[in-house]
């Protein structure tokens, strides 16, 4: 019984996210209303303002959601035994570029008009994600992969390079400059003698950030 009512609530709860995703995409976020959502869901009014007061309490709730899902990836990554440090890195790399509901978000430029969330999703990369990386780049220290003098500032270095810098809705990039960017990032950390992304995990990262300029 307890189960089930669990699932109702998640259910419920996955309805009124994802009407307001889809909202605050198309429309953006300060447009967008609780009644907007409450119409696209299906959903009762009651039903909404059970869970939620507010827009900010949905998109606050979507927030620490991805944060938690990003950081439960990490954190299985950097703990898994079979995995060499690179491969773990690459893993990570291929995590943050292939986060659908993130794209379509950011894809639409939401968060220029949501900085705060942005702030938000920053902080948590730079003081736990970065965390995670630096963990695996001692372990690539240890097994002999590279030679990482500095693991804590790489990691963050790494985070600023990928979530900010090849991030289109915070630098205003063309396709083409963005792809120099990526060649860089590679190169910089093969200088610093840390190969840690392979030239086919460069492509699949321009690859991906193509959907910014469809």
């Amino acid at each position: 019984m307890i189960l089930k009512q669990e699932k109702r609530v998640l259910l419920t709860k996955s309805k009124i996210l994802n009407a307001a995703i889809k909202l605050f995409s198309e429309k953006g976020y300060n447009e967008t209303t609780m009644q907007d959502i409450m119409l696209l869901s299906g959903l009762s009014k009651g039903a909404i303002y059970h869970y939620f007061k507010s827009k900010q309490e949905i998109l606050d709730y979507y927030i620490n959601s991805q944060k938690k899902l990003v950081t439960n990836q990490l954190k299985d990554l950097a703990e898994n035994p079979t995995l060499t440090a690179k491969q773990k890195i690459e893993n990570i790399i291929d995590q943050l570029f292939s986060n659908e509901s993130l794209i379509e978000l950011t894809g639409n430029k939401w968060a220029e008009k949501v900085p705060f969330a942005l702030l938000d999703t920053l902080r948590n990369s730079l003081n736990v994600l970065s965390g995670y990386i630096e963990e695996i780049l001692e372990q690539g220290n240890i097994d002999g992969e590279f030679a990482c003098i500095y693991p804590k500032e790489v990691s963050q270095i790494l985070i600023v390079l990928i979530d900010i810098w090849l991030d289109p809705v915070i630098v205003n990039s063309s396709y083409e400059e963005m792809c120099n960017k990526v060649d860089f990032i590679i190169l910089f950390l093969r200088k610093l003698e840390i190969p840690i992304i392979s030239d086919e995990s460069g492509q699949k990262i321009k690859e991906r950030l193509k959907c910014y300029y469809v």
